[in-house]
């Protein structure tokens, strides 16, 4: 079920450093690079609230990333809190490895949706804002709409993920903060 919501109740601990797995199989092209970026741009957002750190096995990640063939929906995240405390203790999240466009529509594709995806493994609930990263898609035409914006801001393929071109707007840094500044 979809939300409207900007903020969900759980979230990791402050200053939590959040080991996360990325799986490489079925990892588009440059798949494991854009998801790398998509941890920093939180990472840096986050601003000392939590650090998400890639780490080379599974068994030791509290988020584990996964690549899936696209059907209907771009990605998805479950995240686990702990039923005792309240604060997130894990998160799966799958990214589809093959959205439709050229090169660089997919390059935008995979990094928008893991940047996504991992805002709902941070405690992050959708948002009805189009500008937002965690923008809930309703209409058809929101995604084209959505990539497209994001894909005029870009010089190169360099940019995805760069400081230049974070896929973040200020209300979802505000937002951010203001569930971990809890």
């Amino acid at each position: 079920m979809l939300t409207t919501s900007a903020v969900s109740a759980a979230h990791w601990a402050p200053g939590a450093v959040i080991r996360v797995w990325v799986d490489p199989m079925r990892a588009p092209s440059g798949g494991e690079t854009l998801v790398e970026r998509a941890m920093q741009t939180w990472t840096a957002a986050a601003d000392g609230r939590f650090r998400l750190e890639r780490i080379a096995t599974r068994e030791e990640a509290a988020i584990r990333v996964h690549f899936f063939a696209r059907d209907w929906r771009y990605g998805m995240t479950r995240a686990r809190p702990d039923p005792a405390t309240g604060l997130l203790v894990e998160a799966e999240v799958v990214v589809a490895a093959d959205p439709a466009g050229d090169a660089l529509d997919r390059q935008i594709v995979v990094y928008l949706t893991a940047l996504h995806e991992l805002g709902h493994a941070i405690g992050l609930s959708h948002s009805a804002d189009i500008n937002d990263i965690m923008f809930v898609f309703r209409l058809p035409g929101d995604g084209e709409h959505f990539f497209g914006a994001y894909r005029k801001r870009l010089r190169s393929f360099d940019d995805v993920g760069s400081t230049r071109a974070t896929g973040l707007s200020a209300g979802d840094v505000r937002l951010l903060r203001s569930l971990y500044d809890r």
